[in-house]
């Protein structure tokens, strides 16, 4: 009989191939990764920066970075020995792009110092998210930092009654408390916001329509507070 990983990523790796949202991802996951993809590029260029994905997973996030915004040195790191090792297989033609398995709350030195972190949909899924984001202040200068937004309700909901977020742990924070664990790291908070109004899994036709209307709901003060589904936040030491 085969086992599975009881890390729930190694095993959406061993199963599908790579994960849930990027591997034959639904309408309704590219249209929500593109755009965190471009909220991330909105807080902070990354042309010529050397630039650490902390929780990269599969690395199609990473690589999507690396092509179109051209960083000039870039590291996937992740705990998922499944996940890293399909991105050395995928992306290992591309030069100054690497991935290497590890522990958030022990990121070695011998990776240097890098000019930004991004922290990618990872912090709901620790026990201690503030002990990782104190771990990442050690090697990254900036952190961008991109997680389930607390003060929406629908997201609460999802969180209990969804399969998938049981299994994977899922839970969101509120902004606030993510700004507090960041600035107990020793970081400044330059920016934040609230984006986007597509879930990662619904069908096609309900994509296609919250899609229509994410600007005009980004776009409304308040609102955008408690239906977007995702807070961004971009902080320097």
């Amino acid at each position: 009989m085969k086992h599975h990983s009881t890390n729930p990523f190694d095993s959406d790796v061993s199963l599908n191939g790579g994960y849930l949202y990027t591997t034959n991802a639904l309408l309704s996951s590219r249209l929500a990764n593109e755009r965190l993809t471009r909220a991330t590029i909105d807080m902070m260029r990354l042309k010529g920066k050397r630039v650490i994905d902390v929780g990269c997973g599969d690395g199609s996030y990473t690589i999507d970075l690396y092509k179109k915004y051209k960083p000039e040195y870039t590291l996937g790191f992740d705990a998922s020995r499944n996940a890293i090792n399909l991105a050395k297989v995928l992306y290992k033609k591309n030069k100054n792009i690497y991935f290497e398995k590890g522990n958030i709350y022990n990121i070695p030195k011998r990776f240097g110092n890098f000019d930004i972190a991004i922290i990618r949909g990872v912090l709901h899924h620790l026990d201690s998210p503030q002990k990782a984001i104190q771990s990442v202040a050690k090697v990254a200068s900036h952190i961008i930092i991109l997680e389930p937004n607390g003060y929406n309700p629908l997201l609460k909901i999802i969180e209990k009654v969804s399969l998938y977020h049981r299994i994977h742990k899922e839970k969101s924070y509120f902004p606030l408390l993510i700004r507090t664990w960041v600035k107990k790291a020793g970081f400044r908070v330059i920016e934040d916001d609230f984006v986007g109004l597509v879930p990662f899994f619904c069908p096609d036709g309900m994509a296609t329509t919250l899609k229509k209307v994410e600007p005009f709901v980004e776009g409304f003060p308040y609102v955008r507070n408690f239906l977007c589904g995702v807070y961004v936040l971009h902080a320097k030491k």
